[in-house]
């Protein structure tokens, strides 16, 4: 077929015009459609088809197997339409050449004027080389671009799809790009989507990149365009020194021109070298599901104008997101988290339903108006250039570093504090506050939000020492596990079922004074209410009605006598009633009698009430120095009939209002009921004064009588001269009383093992022995001790062992009549034990002297018989070691004391089976006197028990004499008073003598 040359026709508004020669091919079934006219095209080699000027409704459809190549400048818009029509490719198309200019370009795909749809199909490829080649291009209005396929430039200034064609027709509007293939171009300044004038629409699902310099990906330039994006839009190139390589700009011509980006799920806007978006003049609002991220270290940047920034379920941005110079805010719809940084943005909303903002932001408002906005960053420059307003039903959630100072809240503020910090600004509005987080969060200025506070984790301090007229202005609730207090006021009813504690009595502010926590409405206390501090002091005032429900209440006391210095609740104007229980620490106190009111704990003021199971004592007493003290509701002094007290000293129920706390020990309830005013005495006082007492009569049985010792004085005489061993066991039971401030007594067992060697023997010429000699023993004592405790009498008090080593020396003369007189000296180490029926353990160390002498004369009466007279008088000095414990110190006056003994001794000697036996009987009178005992506690109190007694003693014994050298004895003996206090001793003695 021969060549046929057709004649001229406009390709380009601009003015750009050419021969478009081409040779006559069946490849196309038309090359110059008109009106109406529908084109088809296939095959390899295709001429270009352009319909005539003027035509609509005209379509052109290219087949997978068409394929074309073409060349500006004669051949610069191969496919062309005018209005109205339809130009569908699945071939592949090439175009070649350069462009002279923006208005000179070509363009493989073009739709000329208005209305006309161009689409790339999913098998269709158009590829332009060279400057100013497009792939698709619309010149009107109302035009549609879309390419399902694969777009590709590589010469500068080349884009992939443009409206208006070549920036020649800027008023253009209404076009529509949407782009779900791939569109990528490598020229300097190439796009590979420019859309121009207003009111058009980019849609993009495919892949937009673009790799040259200075070339953004997409270009938008009108007012109210719009690009929609779930695909990736990237671009990789780099910038000049006066260029700039963007993802997206949105370059609006007018200041009050308007942008819109909607970034939407799974969808990418990245900039490798340059911004994410850039918006250079208008009105800007970008809505981000996805992914924007700048590789210059801005995400998106703002001009002159606007910008509307939302960020939805799914939004990460990489990257600072600047807003420029416009009126620009913030909104979160949604969830997610803002970890980058925000500046030039004076407002952020959040609508959604759960943020995170842990990015940094410059704003001056914050508008939480749904959901929870967790604010782990920061909002504005300083907490203090931000106001933050919280609506009904939605959540700020902060620390008190990034919290703004001023809050209007009708919703919920709640602090995550996990470390110390304070709280600076204030808290307004009809919402409340939640503490949560394992830290200390510190208010220290006056809060007016009336919504309440609830405490849920660590502790929440309402003003420290220097801020004590700190406020909240409505209640606050306390969980389980959390703390409350401090020096301020809180105006509301308060329920308690974690810590609430006053003052210095909460571990951060213990290094301050003590001081008052007001609660101006009732407190329900099902926690624990700490008022111990450092030092005594603190108090917490309710100003209504205080119920216990079974909480407890740790308060430091001066346990003294009556005013002693303590902290204390007082319940002002209403009731205490319900349960709670008293834990009182003593601060220093070293016991004293309480003969008026006591010791107040609880204080009931300006009419207030206190019901009379309202408190009690955590185990029913605490001690110091010598005095338990029990809780008693009211007082011997007019108005302290709704006080409560601690009081060691019992007073009838009969003529006052005191009366003693649930839990108290009967002992001191029964007391009540009696006609006299009683102290009440720990139970350690009685154990501890009967020490003395059961040392004395340990060593009274260790040293014993010369007949228990060494059996009988003709063992040491006679044919008996030579030094001699002997060795002795005994025990006893004994039951043994004092009379005194707390009349203890001790019943229980005592033994002893003794030895003893003669060192030196001489006779005299009338042939009276001495012998000197040393011994050695150990002995215990182990038993139960009651006395007056607790108000009293006989109570069972707690058990006492005492251990004895002994060490001495004697010395004995018998005369040949029988006449002795013996002489010891013994000393003693002691160590000893107490348990408290308290659960009070005890233990000291002490020593003793003992020194004894004893003379007897026996008669002969005949048939063997000897009534022998005796005397004894021993004197003790025992000293015990002061102790502590855990109560008070504990000491002893350590005097010396006396026992005479005078008795008789009637004795048989006979000699059967070559053994000579001598029985015997005896009876003793004993006087014990001295110095009388005194215990002293913490040196103020002083408690003294009578050692003077009297008592009648009763035995026998037996010696035998089984060989020249060996003697066994024994003796038994029964010991009781003769008036005065009870004293019961059963004694046993076995003895072995053996002579060198």
């Amino acid at each position: 077929m021969k060549n046929k040359v057709l004649t001229l026709v406009p390709v380009c508004l601009a003015g750009f015009t050419g021969v478009l020669p081409f040779s006559a091919s069946a490849a196309c079934s038309s090359q110059t459609p008109n009106t109406g006219d529908t084109v088809t095209c296939s095959g390899s080699g295709m001429a270009p088809v352009v319909a005539t000027a003027g035509s609509s409704n005209v379509t052109i459809n290219l087949d997978s197997t068409a394929t074309g190549s073409y060349s500006l400048p004669t051949q610069a818009t191969p496919f062309s339409v005018d209005s109205n029509s339809v130009i569908n490719n699945d071939g592949a198309l090439t175009l070649t050449g350069n462009g002279t200019g923006v208005a000179n370009r070509g363009a493989l795909l073009l739709g000329l004027n208005n209305d006309n749809t161009l689409t790339n199909g999913a098998a269709g490829t158009l590829t332009t080389t060279g400057a100013y080649n497009d792939g698709m291009a619309a010149n009107g209005n109302n035009n549609t671009l879309i390419n399902n396929g694969t777009i590709t430039t590589s010469g500068n200034n080349s884009y992939g799809m443009t409206a208006a064609w070549g920036q020649s027709n800027p008023g253009a509007a209404g076009n529509t790009i949407t782009n779900t293939g791939t569109i990528s171009t490598s020229g300097n300044n190439a796009r590979a989507i420019s859309l121009l004038g207003g009111s058009g629409t980019v849609n993009n699902s495919g892949t937009l990149t673009t790799s040259g310099r200075d070339a953004p990906t997409v270009f938008l330039q009108g007012n109210n365009a719009t690009l929609n994006n779930s695909g990736l839009i990237q671009a990789k190139g780099t910038a000049s020194s006066s260029g700039s390589v963007d993802g997206v700009v949105a370059n609006t011509l007018g200041s009050s021109f308007n942008t819109t980006i909607n970034n939407l799920a799974g969808g990418q806007i990245i900039s490798n070298n340059g911004i994410g978006i850039r918006s250079t003049n208008g009105n800007i609002t970008i809505t981000n599901a996805g992914l924007i991220q700048g590789g210059s270290g801005t995400a998106i940047l703002s001009g002159n104008g606007s910008i509307s920034l939302i960020l939805q379920t799914g939004s990460q941005i990489v990257g600072l997101s600047d807003g420029g110079r416009g009126n620009n805010s913030v909104t979160l719809e949604g969830t997610g988290t803002a970890s980058s940084a925000f500046t030039n943005f004076q407002t952020l909303t959040m609508t959604g339903s759960d943020w995170t903002w842990a990015g940094t932001g410059a704003f001056t408002t914050a508008l939480v108006q749904s959901g929870t906005l967790d604010l782990t960053g920061t909002l504005g420059t300083s907490t203090a250039s931000v106001t933050a307003s919280v609506s009904n039903g939605a959540t700020l959630q902060a620390n008190s570093t990034n919290l703004p100072l001023s809050v209007s809240n009708t919703g919920l503020v709640r602090f995550l504090q996990n470390n110390q910090g304070e709280y600076l600004g204030t808290i307004s509005g009809s919402g409340a506050v939640e503490k949560a987080g394992t830290g200390t969060l510190l208010f220290n200025s006056v809060n007016s939000y009336t919504g309440g506070t609830v405490v849920n984790g660590g502790t929440l301090i309402v003003g420290d020492s220097s801020h004590a007229s700190a406020s909240l202005a409505s209640g606050a609730t306390v969980a389980a596990g959390a703390t409350f207090g401090g020096y301020g006021t809180v105006n509301g009813d308060v329920t308690n079922s974690g810590t609430l504690g006053a003052a210095n009595a909460l571990s951060s502010l213990s290094a301050g004074p003590q001081g008052n926590f007001q609660i101006n409405g009732n407190l329900t206390n099902a926690g624990f209410v700490q008022l111990g501090g450092s030092g005594v002091g603190n108090s917490l005032t309710v100003a209504g009605n205080y119920s216990g429900q079974n909480g407890v209440i740790a308060l430091n006391t001066v346990l003294a006598g009556d005013g002693a210095a303590s902290d204390k609740l007082i319940v002002s104007g209403g009731s205490a009633s319900g349960s709670s229980t008293l834990k009182v620490t003593n601060i220093g106190g070293a016991g004293a009698q309480t003969a008026i009111d006591g010791i107040q704990v609880v204080q009931t003021t300006n009419g207030a009430t206190s019901s009379a199971n309202a408190f009690k004592l955590s185990g029913g007493t605490v001690s110091a120095g010598a005095y338990s003290y029990y809780l008693a509701r009211g007082g011997v002094s007019d108005g302290s009939g709704g006080s409560w007290y601690l009081r060691n000293s019992v007073v009838p129920d009969s003529t006052t209002s005191v009366t003693p706390a649930e839990e108290t020990p009967q002992s001191i309830v029964d007391a009540s009921h009696g006609n006299e005013t009683v102290n009440v005495y720990r139970p350690e006082v009685a154990l501890y004064a009967e020490a003395p007492s059961v040392a004395r009569q340990l060593n009274l049985q260790q040293i014993d009588t010369f007949h228990d010792r060494q059996g009988e004085q003709s063992l040491l005489n006679g044919d008996n001269k030579a030094p001699a061993f002997w060795a002795r066991s005994w025990g006893s039971h004994a039951d043994i009383h004092q009379s005194g401030d707390v009349n203890p007594s001790f019943n229980g067992t005592l033994w002893g093992l003794q030895l003893g060697q003669d060192l030196y023997t001489a006779t005299e010429d009338n042939g009276a022995t001495h012998h000197a000699g040393v011994l050695f023993g150990f002995s215990r004592a182990t038993g139960d001790v009651d006395g007056f405790a607790l108000a009293k009498q006989g109570s069972r008090v707690g058990k006492l062992q005492l251990n004895n080593y002994n060490y001495g020396a004697y010395w004995t003369r018998v005369a040949a009549s029988g006449w002795y007189t013996d002489a010891v000296l013994m000393g003693s180490a002691l160590r000893l034990n107490t348990d408290s029926v308290n659960g009070v353990n005890a233990s000291s160390s002490g020593n003793a002297v003992t020194g004894s002498v004893e003379t007897g004369l026996p008669v002969t009466l005949g048939e063997g018989l000897t009534l022998e007279p005796q005397a004894q008088l021993v004197w003790q000095r025992t000293s015990l070691d002061s102790l502590h414990d855990g109560v008070s110190e504990v000491s002893w006056n350590n005097g010396n004391t006396w026992q005479g003994r005078v008795g008789a001794r009637l004795q048989w000697a006979f000699e059967a089976s070559g053994v000579n036996w001598k029985p015997y009987l005896r009876a003793n009178v004993l006087r014990t006197f001295g110095q009388d005992d005194e215990t002293a506690f913490d040196d103020s109190t002083t408690i003294a028990n009578n050692v003077g007694q009297t008592a009648g003693q009763i035995g026998a014994g037996l010696v035998a004499q089984v060989s020249q050298n060996g003697s066994l004895y024994a003796t038994t003996g029964y010991l009781t008073n003769l008036g005065g206090e009870r004293q019961r001793v059963v004694t046993g003695n076995v003895g072995v003598r053996w002579s060198w």
